[in-house]
């Protein structure tokens, strides 16, 4: 969870979420001005890490309603939620300390803020509790973290593989491949189980595999037949890796040989025509983080949760006080 603070706009509805933080806005009271904990000997005040929660709150219902969970906190689901809300906060405001020290430590330089980037990360954090110091922090978060990740794991990163090894896996463990689809469900989703209306479907589907292994056009047949809506957005074919695919789409598509179509392969969704393509070497640059991770064991993500581990942090019986019902009664009045 701690890549939580990672490009969220997407989590956020996409509505006009404008920074509203003013210069008078920063009066401390009592209870956010106390010491929440301290991170390697960074103090820590309970505004801080209430906001840090609520930013937490926020982009979980957010996240959530793209699932259509429109109520996150009245749902059943809810409770579960409201548990890891603590463990989240906590992890997060660590890292907006320790962050710094390992960018520092790299003997990376901050390049200049993007202004972009502000607008594109943009929650209403006022009415968070953010602080204007808080704010500017937390877009500089942002900043090193995009070159930590570089650094570590980017090409010819500390902690990447070397070339070779990232190419032998791109080979060995990716495929590319177009289908054309037939489904065996109905207009309501259900699957067809009339035996009648069964032998129709294979007959089709068999006529349309001669006319594919006949020369026809797949791009055509594809257009014509297929009933995939994601062929229509991926029109050069998916590109995939170990285990995304159903696996008889999967081990269809690697036993075939480049540019070769399959028989009809089922699956729960119906038949599939496959036709195997070969991998493009400027499509394994968008999979890079992944096969670092997969050779690794580690990615961004699990190097913040080690420097987390390894720090020092003490945390004050106020952090057990801030829960769900409570973290607004800790953070700051922005006005």
């Amino acid at each position: 969870m701690l890549q939580f603070f990672r490009r969220l706009t997407a989590l956020f509805s996409a509505g006009a979420l404008l920074l509203t933080l003013s210069a008078c806005g920063n009066k401390k009271d009592d209870a956010a001005a106390q010491l929440a904990m301290t991170v390697n000997g960074h103090a820590v005040d309970a505004g801080t890490y209430a906001a840090v929660y609520l930013y937490g709150e926020k982009n979980l219902e957010s996240m959530m309603y793209q699932y259509g969970v429109t109520d996150l906190w009245e749902s059943e689901i809810g409770a579960s939620y409201k548990a890891k809300l603590g463990e989240i906060a906590y992890k997060q405001t660590a890292a907006l300390y320790l962050l710094p020290e390992q960018f520092e430590a790299a003997g990376l330089t901050l390049e200049e803020e993007r202004a972009e980037d502000r607008e594109d990360i943009n929650p209403e954090l006022s009415e968070l509790g953010f602080t204007d110091e808080l704010t500017d922090q937390f877009f500089r978060y942002f900043e090193m973290l995009d070159q930590l990740e570089d650094y570590y794991f980017g090409e010819n990163g500390v902690m990447s593989p070397g070339e070779e090894e990232i190419e032998q896996y791109f080979q060995e463990h990716y495929l590319r491949a177009k289908h054309i689809l037939i489904s065996n469900q109905d207009e309501s989703g259900q699957a067809v189980t009339d035996e009648t209306a069964l032998a129709v479907l294979e007959q089709k589907v068999q006529e349309i595999y001669q006319r594919a292994i006949a020369g026809e056009d797949f791009d055509s047949l594809i257009e014509e037949f297929g009933e995939d809506p994601g062929m229509q957005s991926n029109p050069d074919g998916y590109q995939f890796t170990d285990g995304v695919m159903v696996p008889e789409f999967e081990n269809a598509t690697k036993a075939l040989g480049m540019n070769e179509i399959s028989a009809p392969v089922k699956t729960d969704f119906g038949w599939h025509i496959i036709l195997r393509l070969p991998l493009r070497a400027e499509d394994r640059p968008t999979v890079y983080g992944e096969i670092v991770t997969a050779l690794t064991g580690m990615d961004m993500n699990s190097l913040l949760d080690q420097w987390v581990g390894e720090a020092e942090i003490k945390t004050e019986p106020v952090v057990d006080e801030i829960t769900f019902e409570t973290v607004e009664n800790y953070k700051y009045n922005i006005k």
